[in-house]
């Protein structure tokens, strides 16, 4: 099985959001309102006894940045854990995501240009998309 990409996700939320500044694997921290989408641990494919499995899980995290009012940043985190709760059979580049549990939506802190940041934890689900 391919592995869905972090780019996958990230096109997929920056299309729902309508927000150009979705990157994967890092982030400008010279904007102000940025979202970043990570790797939450290292992938390691599961093993099943008998047969292959035709779903895999990937294991995000999705880092939001969201100006210097906590209030405004926390509504944008709850936006984003929404959003990703609410993907069910939504094509990807190459796959097909079956549905997201969002782990954690939790607030990080401000850095040191006193932006607030927060962090949505989330185990997707997907399979290969099957041109036929």
């Amino acid at each position: 099985m391919n592995y869905l990409t972090l780019l996958e996700v990230t096109d997929l939320l920056a299309d729902i959001l309508d927000f150009e500044n979705v990157t994967a694997g890092t982030i400008d921290t010279a904007l102000t309102e940025t979202i970043g989408v990570y790797q939450r641990a290292d992938f390691t494919p599961r093993e099943c006894v008998g047969t292959d499995s035709s779903y895999e899980t990937a294991k995000l995290r999705v880092l939001i940045r969201w100006g210097t009012n906590p209030t405004n940043a926390e509504s944008k985190a709850v936006e984003v854990a929404g959003i990703l709760r609410a993907l069910r059979d939504m094509p990807t580049a190459s796959h097909i995501i079956k549905f997201a549990d969002v782990k954690a939506v939790r607030a990080i802190g401000k850095d040191k240009k006193c932006v607030c940041e927060y962090v949505v934890d989330a185990d997707i689900i997907y399979t290969e998309r099957n041109e036929e």
